[in-house]
């Protein structure tokens, strides 16, 4: 039994809201270059401190898990960059390309939140030690 193609669900736009998508895009891509960098530093941080620095094996851990999800969250804006620029480009299956883009963003802010609860955990571990 087959399910047959997606439905193509289009949305109306203007050239005007079209050149808005598109510097959103625009945007989202050069935010999630700099989250990417910055989650490689930090997983190359993790083990430079270690070793160089005497950190503890804990912090150095933690920082390494940091950068992992800071490039995570690199890749989940870049699939929503890809999706606003999709969005602005191809009208007719614009309603799939929006549906994406909320669920891409949705995981975005569900692991920002999971960062930031392991960030809370770090500064709790810094004051107690």
């Amino acid at each position: 039994m087959s399910t047959g193609a997606a439905p193509k669900e289009t949305l109306p736009m203007s050239a005007e809201q079209k050149k808005s998508v598109a510097q959103v895009a625009s945007a989202a891509q050069m935010l999630a270059a700099l989250l990417l960098l910055f989650g490689v530093l930090q997983l190359a941080g993790g083990p430079v401190a270690w070793l160089l620095y005497e950190a503890s094996l804990f912090n150095s851990v933690l920082l390494m898990a940091l950068g992992a999800l800071t490039a995570f969250m690199g890749f989940v804006l870049l699939a929503a960059a890809s999706d606003f620029r999709f969005l602005g480009e191809h009208s007719r299956h614009s309603g799939n390309h929006l549906r994406n883009l909320a669920n891409n963003l949705t995981l975005f802010h569900q692991v920002q939140l999971g960062l930031a609860g392991l960030l809370a955990l770090v500064v709790l571990v810094r004051l107690l030690s």
